[in-house]
Protein backbone atom coordinates (compact mmCIF):
# COMPACT_ATOMS: atom_id res chain seq x y z
CA UNK A 1 0.00 0.00 0.00
CA UNK A 2 1.18 3.82 -0.42
CA UNK A 3 -0.29 6.93 0.36
CA UNK A 4 0.15 9.46 -1.85
CA UNK A 5 3.06 7.56 -3.72
CA UNK A 6 5.23 7.96 -0.51
CA UNK A 7 5.48 4.23 -0.22
CA UNK A 8 6.42 2.99 -3.47
CA UNK A 9 9.12 6.65 -3.14
CA UNK A 10 10.86 4.79 0.06
CA UNK A 11 11.00 1.21 -1.85
CA UNK A 12 7.83 -0.32 0.41
CA UNK A 13 5.12 -2.38 -1.17
CA UNK A 14 1.91 -3.50 -0.19
CA UNK A 15 3.29 -6.00 2.19
CA UNK A 16 5.60 -3.66 3.75
CA UNK A 17 3.33 -1.00 4.22
CA UNK A 18 1.23 -0.21 7.24
CA UNK A 19 -2.31 -0.71 6.95
CA UNK A 20 -5.02 2.30 7.08
CA UNK A 21 -6.89 2.52 9.60
CA UNK A 22 -10.47 1.52 9.17
CA UNK A 23 -12.28 5.25 8.91
CA UNK A 24 -9.96 5.70 6.17
CA UNK A 25 -7.94 8.42 8.37
CA UNK A 26 -3.82 8.38 8.52
CA UNK A 27 -3.41 8.32 12.11
CA UNK A 28 -0.05 9.14 14.56
CA UNK A 29 0.01 5.33 14.85
CA UNK A 30 -0.10 4.61 10.69
CA UNK A 31 2.20 7.42 10.32
CA UNK A 32 4.87 5.98 12.56
CA UNK A 33 4.69 2.61 11.18
CA UNK A 34 5.04 4.47 7.23
CA UNK A 35 8.06 6.11 9.01
CA UNK A 36 9.95 3.07 10.52
CA UNK A 37 9.05 0.71 7.30
CA UNK A 38 10.65 3.61 5.27
CA UNK A 39 14.02 3.93 7.31
CA UNK A 40 14.30 0.22 7.12
CA UNK A 41 13.91 0.34 3.12
CA UNK A 42 16.45 2.64 2.95
CA UNK A 43 18.77 3.05 -0.12
CA UNK A 44 22.46 3.73 0.23
CA UNK A 45 22.63 4.60 -3.44
CA UNK A 46 19.45 6.78 -2.89
CA UNK A 47 19.61 8.27 0.63
CA UNK A 48 16.10 10.06 0.92
CA UNK A 49 15.19 13.58 0.41
CA UNK A 50 15.18 15.33 3.89
CA UNK A 51 13.37 18.28 2.38
CA UNK A 52 10.30 16.10 1.40
CA UNK A 53 10.60 13.52 4.61
CA UNK A 54 10.44 17.31 6.88
CA UNK A 55 7.47 18.19 4.56
CA UNK A 56 5.89 14.83 4.96
CA UNK A 57 6.07 15.54 8.59
CA UNK A 58 4.55 18.89 8.53
CA UNK A 59 1.58 17.52 6.11
CA UNK A 60 1.50 14.80 9.16
CA UNK A 61 0.89 17.08 11.34
CA UNK A 62 -1.72 19.56 9.80
CA UNK A 63 -3.63 16.86 9.48
CA UNK A 64 -3.60 15.66 12.51
CA UNK A 65 -4.83 19.43 13.82
CA UNK A 66 -7.77 19.28 11.12
CA UNK A 67 -8.98 15.59 12.39
CA UNK A 68 -9.16 17.16 15.70
CA UNK A 69 -10.33 20.39 15.18
CA UNK A 70 -12.70 18.40 12.98
CA UNK A 71 -13.93 16.11 15.80
CA UNK A 72 -14.63 19.57 17.73
CA UNK A 73 -16.89 20.82 15.54
CA UNK A 74 -18.52 17.67 15.64
CA UNK A 75 -19.00 17.44 19.42
CA UNK A 76 -19.89 21.17 19.45
CA UNK A 77 -22.56 20.95 16.85
CA UNK A 78 -24.13 17.73 18.39
CA UNK A 79 -24.55 20.01 21.48
CA UNK A 80 -25.78 22.69 20.23
CA UNK A 81 -28.21 20.40 18.09
CA UNK A 82 -29.21 18.46 21.47
CA UNK A 83 -29.73 21.60 23.31
CA UNK A 84 -31.85 22.79 20.05
CA UNK A 85 -34.37 19.38 20.19
CA UNK A 86 -34.67 19.13 24.07
CA UNK A 87 -36.53 22.84 23.59
CA UNK A 88 -39.37 20.87 21.87
CA UNK A 89 -39.76 18.44 24.66
CA UNK A 90 -42.93 18.98 26.73
CA UNK A 91 -44.48 21.23 23.87
CA UNK A 92 -46.94 20.04 21.11
CA UNK A 93 -45.61 20.01 17.34
CA UNK A 94 -47.13 18.60 14.10
CA UNK A 95 -45.31 16.32 12.37
CA UNK A 96 -45.69 16.26 8.51
CA UNK A 97 -45.41 12.41 7.74
CA UNK A 98 -46.22 12.63 3.88
CA UNK A 99 -49.60 13.69 3.43
CA UNK A 100 -50.29 12.85 7.19
CA UNK A 101 -50.18 15.69 9.92
CA UNK A 102 -49.59 13.69 13.12
CA UNK A 103 -49.29 16.21 16.38
CA UNK A 104 -49.10 15.56 19.86
CA UNK A 105 -46.61 16.45 22.93
CA UNK A 106 -42.78 15.35 22.36
CA UNK A 107 -42.63 12.96 25.43
CA UNK A 108 -38.80 12.77 24.39
CA UNK A 109 -35.97 13.31 21.97
CA UNK A 110 -32.92 11.12 20.66
CA UNK A 111 -30.07 11.97 19.15
CA UNK A 112 -27.92 9.55 16.85
CA UNK A 113 -25.58 10.04 14.09
CA UNK A 114 -28.42 10.34 11.58
CA UNK A 115 -30.04 13.49 13.71
CA UNK A 116 -32.77 14.09 16.28
CA UNK A 117 -35.81 12.05 16.78
CA UNK A 118 -39.05 13.28 18.82
CA UNK A 119 -41.24 10.73 20.60
CA UNK A 120 -45.08 11.39 20.51
CA UNK A 121 -47.14 8.55 21.76
CA UNK A 122 -44.51 6.05 21.90
CA UNK A 123 -43.87 6.98 18.31
CA UNK A 124 -40.29 8.31 16.42
CA UNK A 125 -40.44 10.76 14.02
CA UNK A 126 -37.68 12.53 12.76
CA UNK A 127 -37.50 16.04 13.62
CA UNK A 128 -36.73 17.38 10.44
CA UNK A 129 -40.51 16.58 10.05
CA UNK A 130 -41.81 18.74 12.50
CA UNK A 131 -43.62 21.79 10.76
CA UNK A 132 -44.99 23.20 13.69
CA UNK A 133 -44.06 23.58 17.46
CA UNK A 134 -47.20 24.85 19.60
CA UNK A 135 -47.03 27.11 22.90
Amino acid sequence: MTVDGIGSAYGLSESTAPAAPNKGLFDQDTFLKLLVAQLKNLSPLSPPDADKMMEQAVQFGMLERLVRVEEAVREMSRATYLAQAAEVVGREVVVLQGDLRVSGVVERVLLNEQGARVVIGGESYDIRQVVEVRP
